[in-house]
């Protein structure tokens, strides 16, 4: 293996946040890359051809691997990764790429050169993603849309912006689109292909497992890949790592895994003004009995910034598009410095739990599948514990309709502004719901975005809805993980979030539907998984962790300055928002059609507009 110099890398032998630019095998003016002031010939990885391919603002760390057919393999941040590094030398042959590069790209991007065409792959989370666009005629591809804005100085893309302020979109669908316009994200779990001319395609490498495994077995295997997952990230963050533990299963149940492998760690958490909310003394009984480290920050409403209108400076935030995560900035930004003060790389968090073992909508048709008689059960309990209506729940289980059918007929609806059926609530994504704030011009774009993708849309991400929600689900965490990267970069951190791995999730994938429901146990799965290592009847069902009066607590003393501040809106100056009808929302969304939360989604566009302009 073929090792770049590595005076630049850290202490734990891995290079973390490294920005990279992948150029086509053919010859270009290098002056296109001169925005970024990289030098070409010191930080480049070159082409089988010797022509410039990888441009970095860190060479060091890189993987390089030289295949005897003439074919060249790139990891970044490998070398203090043994495992990668591992996988990369013992590449023999071209052959082998599309049955390694699952396991390549759990913890890394793959770039692949031979013959004058690139494989370049991120990770099925998409917190390994990539981004390209063509700009002056040259396909350029990078892990950030920083460096790419940099070079093509793109305008925003309304029909994005748009589509940005609608209730549940479909993620899988416009998973492509990026705020920018020209430049395009890979779609979950694809690759892309650049040919010989410099054209890129991307290509689908994702197919979901076969389902077919006992409880029991399901049990096994979710055990054996996390520990695994977390005990590779526990190795790469050297002796001292630190972890979330909000008292929630998720967290916490990372923290028993931490603690039976023996790693040393500090947690870290952030409380509510709910008095509803017990997750408090969950976390303090778990880090006692563990005699864990907890370190305590103020109530999530006194440092939320979700109703804050204050354009974000840092040019990352501006680059990546209105942060899905904008309200936890405040607790982000003193848990990151608490962090390095502690001297951890490696930081723990419990994304995608929910995503993996809680119930979703496209459960009830997976349990249908499986057996109609036992899911009738199921659901008839169900809907009495949420009062909801039976009818339509029995016909959204045992629909039998596409996703392409599906996606087509909301199109249509959209379009002809018809009501959605009341079983879509169980179908491939939630009823699409478009606000009746927005202007004319913001529903011709969001209906022409939607008609448009039906003309091409993209097969399901898993056999079912419940299999498909899981890995859209996933991929929207791994966006909140690239974001923390993108945000934090001068940080020495590396967000770790083991229920995001693409191992984890196929072994979850592999689990019968009534796996995940139980009347006695919260996450019946998880609580299986975790036997043994975490205390009998922690999993037990009571009360979940409830935030939502911290934010409404944050609106109350934010709402008069910010119905001031919303008189200036950037939205309203682009024509996709009317300012007559959200002002009343502004001052009272409880009494509204969209509510608080899609409030808090209305406001994070128009402060990332302001950052833009």
């Amino acid at each position: 293996m073929n090792s770049q110099a590595a005076q630049n890398q850290n202490s734990n032998g891995w290079v973390s946040h490294v920005k990279f630019l992948a150029l086509p095998d053919r010859d270009i003016d290098q002056r296109l890359v001169g925005r970024l002031g990289w030098n070409v010939e010191a930080n480049a990885i070159r082409h089988p051809s010797g022509r410039p391919w990888i441009v970095t603002d860190d060479v060091s760390g890189w993987a390089v691997r030289d295949l005897p057919d003439g074919t060249r393999i790139a990891v970044p941040g490998a070398d203090g990764d043994s495992v990668v590094a591992t996988e990369v030398e013992a590449l023999a042959s071209n052959t082998c790429i599309d049955d390694i590069a699952r396991r390549l790209t759990l913890h890394s991007f793959l770039l692949v050169s031979a013959g004058g065409q690139q494989r370049l792959q991120g990770s099925l989370s998409t917190q390994r993603q990539l981004v390209w666009g063509v700009v002056h005629g040259v396909t350029l591809v990078s892990n950030s849309l920083r460096v790419l804005r940099e070079i093509a100085q793109p305008p925003v893309d309304e029909m994005w912006l748009a589509l940005s302020l609608v209730k549940a979109l479909p993620i899988h669908s416009f998973a492509a689109r990026t705020p920018w316009h020209g430049l395009f994200s890979l779609g979950i779990g694809e690759w892309l292909k650049i040919d010989a001319q410099g054209s890129a395609q991307p290509v689908r490498w994702w197919a979901p497992p076969a389902s077919g495994d006992d409880f029991a077995s399901s049990a096994e295997a979710v055990r054996v890949s996390l520990r695994e997952v977390v005990s590779e990230a526990v190795r790469g963050g050297g002796r001292r790592v630190s972890a979330d533990l909000s008292g929630g299963l998720d967290s916490t149940s990372l923290c028993f895994l931490l603690a039976d492998l023996d790693a040393e760690f500090t947690t870290y958490r952030t409380s509510s003004l709910s008095s509803w909310n017990d997750e408090t003394t969950r976390a303090r009984e778990v880090a006692r009995d563990l005699r864990l480290p907890l370190h305590e920050f103020p109530p999530l409403a006194e440092q939320s910034t979700a109703f804050d209108l204050g354009p974000d400076p840092n040019p990352a935030s501006v680059s990546e598009g209105p942060l899905v995560w904008a309200a936890s900035r405040g607790y982000l930004d003193l848990l990151v410095n608490e962090v390095c003060r502690t001297g951890a790389h490696v930081h723990f968090t419990g994304l995608g739990g929910d995503e993996l073992f809680d119930l979703v909508p496209g459960l009830f048709r997976a349990l249908w599948r499986e057996n109609p008689m036992a899911a009738f059960r199921h659901m008839r309990r169900f809907q009495l514990a949420q009062k909801r209506h039976l009818v339509p729940l029995v016909r959204g289980a045992s629909s039998r309709e596409t996703y392409q059918s599906y996606f087509v007929r909301v199109a249509a609806s959209i379009a002809g502004d018809v009501p959605s059926r009341p079983e879509d609530v169980y179908s491939w994504f939630p009823p699409v719901v478009l606000p009746r704030w927005i202007t004319t011009k913001a529903r011709n774009l969001i209906v022409d975005a939607f008609l448009d993708t039906a003309k091409s849309i993209p097969e399901p991400l898993g056999r079912d809805p419940l299999a498909h929600q899981i890995v859209e689900s996933i991929a929207f965490q791994g966006k909140i993980l690239r974001q923390f990267s993108e945000v934090y970069h001068q940080h020495d951190i590396r967000w770790s979030a083991p229920f995001t791995d693409s191992r984890v999730v196929r072994a979850v994938l592999r689990a019968p539907a009534s796996a995940r429901i139980s009347d006695s146990v919260d996450k019946p799965l998880l609580a299986a998984t975790m036997d043994g290592i975490a205390p009998s009847g922690f999993y037990d069902k009571r009360s979940r962790g409830d935030f939502t009066s911290d934010i409404y607590a944050e609106h109350r003393s934010r709402r008069d300055k910010l119905l001031v501040e919303f008189k200036n809106s950037r939205l309203v100056d682009r024509g996709l928002v009317e300012r007559d009808r959200i002002e009343p929302i502004l001052a009272e969304p409880a009494a509204s059609d969209i509510g608080l939360l899609e409030l808090e989604k209305l406001v994070t566009a128009e402060r990332w507009l302001r950052g833009v302009d």
